[in-house]
C-alpha cells in the first residue's frame, strides 16, 4: 500500500507541477503579446499625475510584461519617480500632481530624494497636492506630504506622528532554548551585527552609535516639517513627543493638514483650482514613466554613455536575486565587464546600497571595480546603505559621492561558529561521529564547539581581513592606517559624518554623481546616454527557479520536507561560519 500511496503522491505532484508551467506559461505570452502591441501613453491636456506611494521603493526596475498584467505591486522604483516628476515639471499637459504616500518603505536617504524631486516640481509654479490613504500616514509618509501646496486625510483615519525609533531584534534567547552554542569573533567594538546572538540588547558602543543614527532623520524631520508648515522645529518637537498625535483630527487642530476629505473631495478640490470640472483627468506613474523615458530617450546625445551599476542587496557569492534580496558577486563582476568593455561607456557610476555581507564576495566586487577605474573615471553613489561590504567595495572608486543620511562605515569584521550538536542530538535525536585526516578537518561541521587552537585559527583569518579592510580604506582616502583605525572598529556613521570625516568627497546624490562622472569624462550635458546594470530578473524568472525548487519537494517523502523547513534556521546559520563576514547588524529597523 505505502508504493501506490507514494506513486499516486509522485504522479500527482507531476501533474500539479506541469499544470502550474502551462497556466504560467499561458499568461507569460499574453502578457508578451500585450506588451508587444502597447506604445507610449498619450497624456491628455489637463492631466493631473497621481503617485500612489507604498511599499519598498527599489533604486531600479524593470518593465516587467508578467508584472504589468496581474499589477501585483508598483512597477516602478526610485529613478522612474525622480525622471517622471522631473518631465512633468516642463510637459504642458500635467497641471498638477497628486502624491499619495501611504506605508512607505524606504530608507532616509531615498525619502529626502524622492521629497527634493518634488519641492524641485512644485517651484515650476505647478500646484502639487497630498493625500493618505484609507489608513491615514507614518512620520515617512508626512515627511514626503510635506512638500506638497494643501495636504489632506480622510476623517478618521490614523496619522502616527509620535517619533521614530530604531529597533533590533535579539536571538540570544532562542539558541539558549535550542541549545546551540554560538562563538562569537570580531575585529571592532563598535561591530554590533553579532549582538543579537550573544546579547539580550544593546551594548553602550552600539546604542551610541543607532542613536546618533535616529537623533539625525529626527533632525531632517524636524526642520523638514518646521520649514513647510511654518512651525518652529522645537513646536514640531513637541507635537510628537509631549502630544504623541495618532489621529488624523488631531493632526488637522495642530495645523498638520489642511482638511479632512474624502477621495472624492479631494479630486473635486484639486480639479477646482487647476479650472477643471468633471473627471479627473488622471495619469498614474506606473504609466507615465514610460511617457518620461522616451522624452528624455529622445533628448540624449550620442557623444556617449555613462554606465551606472547597482549593487544593492546583501552581498554574497554567486548570482544575484531581487527575491532574496541579495546583489551576486558573478552578477556584479558580469555587469562592471560590461561598462568596462564597451568602447561607448565613457565612465562609470557604482551606486550601492547594500550593508555588507561575504567578505570574500566584496572582496571580488572590488577588485571589479578597481579594474574598470583603471581604464574610466568611477564615482560611486551611496544611497540608503553602504556600509561594512558595501563601504569595502566602495573604496575602489575615484571619487565617493554621499547622502547626509545615508547609513555607512561599519569598517569591521565579524565571524560567527554555531555549534549544532546538542541540539540536534536533544531536539531531533540525531547524533553524529566522524574519521577525519586531522584534528582540524571537522572545524566547521557544526556539531562541536571550537577549541582554543581553532578559536585562534578563526581570530587570525578574521584579523587579517579586517587589517586588509583598513589598508584598502587607508589607501583609498590618503590617510593613515592609525588615523583609519579610530574611524574604524565597525563603527557605524551617517553620510555627513563621512563626509566632514574624509570616508566620503561629496553630498549628493546619485544624479550628483553621474554628472560628476560625465565632467570627469569631458562629456557635455543632454549628450550622453545612461546604460543601467544589471537587469533584475522578471518576476516569471524569479518564480521559476522557486517552482523548480517546490517541484522537486513533491518528490520528496512528508518527513524529509519536514525535515527540510525544520532545518532552514540551520542551514543559515551553517551559511555564516566559514568566512569572515563584513556586514552591519541583522535585523535592523526603523519604526
Amino acid at each position: 500500500m505505502r508504493f501506490f500511496s507514494v506513486l499516486v503522491a509522485s504522479v500527482l505532484g507531476t501533474l500539479i507541477a506541469l499544470g502550474l508551467l502551462l497556466i504560467l506559461g499561458a499568461l507569460f505570452v499574453i502578457a508578451i503579446v500585450a506588451s508587444s502591441t502597447s506604445t507610449t501613453p498619450s497624456v491628455q491636456t489637463g492631466s493631473v499625475l497621481v503617485l500612489d506611494l507604498s511599499g519598498p521603493v527599489p533604486e531600479l526596475t524593470i518593465d516587467d510584461p508578467f508584472l504589468n498584467l496581474i499589477d501585483a505591486r508598483p512597477g516602478f522604483g526610485l529613478h522612474d519617480i525622480k525622471q517622471s516628476l522631473s518631465e512633468a515639471t516642463s510637459d504642458p499637459q500635467i497641471e498638477a500632481v497628486w502624491i499619495r504616500p501611504q506605508g512607505v518603505q524606504a530608507g532616509w536617504a531615498t525619502l529626502d530624494e524622492i521629497r527634493k524631486a518634488l519641492v524641485e516640481f512644485k517651484s515650476s509654479g505647478k500646484p502639487l497636492y497630498a493625500s493618505g490613504g484609507d489608513y491615514g500616514m507614518n512620520e515617512a509618509d508626512y515627511f514626503l506630504a510635506s512638500a506638497a501646496d494643501s495636504i489632506y486625510s480622510a476623517p478618521g483615519t490614523f496619522f502616527e506622528f509620535n517619533g521614530l525609533y530604531l529597533g533590533v531584534t535579539f536571538y540570544k534567547g532562542l539558541l539558549d532554548k535550542l541549545e546551540i552554542e554560538p562563538t562569537i569573533l570580531r575585529a571592532g567594538k563598535f561591530k554590533g551585527a553579532v549582538e543579537p546572538f550573544f546579547r539580550e540588547n544593546l551594548s553602550e558602543e552600539n546604542r551610541e552609535q543607532l542613536q546618533a543614527l535616529v537623533d539625525q532623520w529626527y533632525g531632517l524631520l524636524t526642520r523638514t516639517i518646521a520649514d513647510s508648515r511654518k512651525l518652529t522645529e522645537e513646536e514640531v518637537s513637541q507635537l510628537m513627543v509631549e502630544e504623541a498625535l495618532i489621529t488624523a483630527s488631531q493632526a488637522h487642530e495642530q495645523g498638520l493638514l489642511d482638511g479632512l476629505f474624502y477621495n472624492d473631495e479631494i479630486q473635486d478640490r484639486i480639479q477646482s483650482a487647476i479650472g477643471r470640472s468633471g473627471d479627473m483627468r488622471r495619469i498614474r506613474l506606473q504609466s507615465y514613466k514610460y511617457v518620461a523615458s522616451s522624452r528624455a530617450d529622445s533628448r540624449s546625445g550620442s557623444a556617449g554613455a555613462i554606465g551606472v551599476v547597482y549593487a544593492s542587496g546583501i552581498i554574497t557569492g554567486g548570482e544575484s536575486s531581487t527575491r532574496a534580496g541579495n546583489v551576486g558577486s558573478s552578477t556584479f563582476e558580469k555587469a562592471m565587464r560590461s561598462v568596462r568593455e564597451n568602447d561607448r561607456i565613457k565612465a562609470v557610476v557604482v551606486r550601492i546600497d547594500s550593508p555588507g555581507g561575504s567578505a570574500t564576495a566584496s572582496d571580488a566586487m572590488w577588485h571589479a571595480v578597481d579594474l574598470t577605474a583603471a581604464e574610466k573615471p568611477v564615482v560611486i553613489s551611496m544611497g540608503d546603505l553602504a556600509a561594512s561590504g558595501g563601504y569595502w567595495l566602495a573604496t575602489a572608486g575615484d571619487t565617493i559621492v554621499t547622502s547626509p543620511q545615508t547609513i555607512t562605515g561599519s569598517i569591521g569584521v565579524y565571524g560567527i561558529h554555531f555549534s549544532l550538536g546538542q541540539m540536534m542530538e536533544s531536539k531531533l535525536g540525531i547524533t553524529s561521529d566522524i574519521v577525519a585526516t586531522g584534528s582540524f578537518a571537522d572545524m566547521f561541521s557544526g556539531m562541536t564547539p571550537l577549541d582554543a587552537r581553532e578559536r585562534a585559527l578563526l581570530e587570525g583569518a578574521i584579523d587579517e581581513t579586517y587589517t586588509e579592510f583598513v589598508r584598502k580604506v587607508a589607501a583609498s582616502r590618503s590617510m593613515s592606517i592609525e588615523r583609519i583605525e579610530e574611524l574604524a572598529q565597525g563603527r557605524i556613521w551617517t553620510g555627513q559624518d563621512a563626509y566632514e570625516l574624509g570616508l566620503a568627497d561629496v553630498m549628493g546624490e546619485l544624479d550628483t554623481a553621474i554628472v560628476l562622472a560625465a565632467e570627469m569624462a569631458s562629456l557635455e550635458e543632454d549628450q550622453y546616454r545612461i546604460f543601467r546594470l544589471p537587469k533584475p530578473k522578471t518576476i516569471l524568472e524569479e518564480f521559476t527557479d522557486v517552482l523548480m525548487v517546490r517541484s522537486r519537494m513533491l518528490f520528496e517523502s512528508p518527513w524529509k520536507t519536514k525535515l527540510r523547513e525544520e532545518a532552514r534556521l540551520l542551514e543559515e546559520l551553517s551559511h555564516m561560519q566559514r568566512e569572515p563576514l563584513a556586514r552591519m547588524p541583522w535585523d535592523f529597523q526603523l519604526w
